[in-house]
């Protein structure tokens, strides 16, 4: 277990050795919280915007595919 300090600003500098392993790089943001008496940190999750927390959502279920066959039937039989 390592041993950091608190500065006058209360800051503290996580070891490097802790960076490393959980790749924490300058300007990641982290969640601080108090859990029974302790303070907790970990990488704070990044809350996707919009369509982008739908994105992936549909990957390996051949949607697209289905969509595009369905389009040339309807263009083939309106011809």
């Amino acid at each position: 277990m390592e041993r950091v300090r608190l500065s006058s600003k209360g800051q503290v500098i996580i070891p490097k050795t802790i960076r490393q392993q959980l790749r924490l790089r300058q300007g990641v943001e982290l969640q601080v919280k108090l859990v029974n008496g302790k303070i907790v940190m970990e990488p704070a999750q990044a809350e996707p915007h919009g369509w982008q927390r739908w994105q992936g959502s549909m990957r390996g279920t051949g949607i697209l595919e289905d969509h595009l066959t369905e389009h040339r039937e309807e263009v083939w039989r309106d011809g």
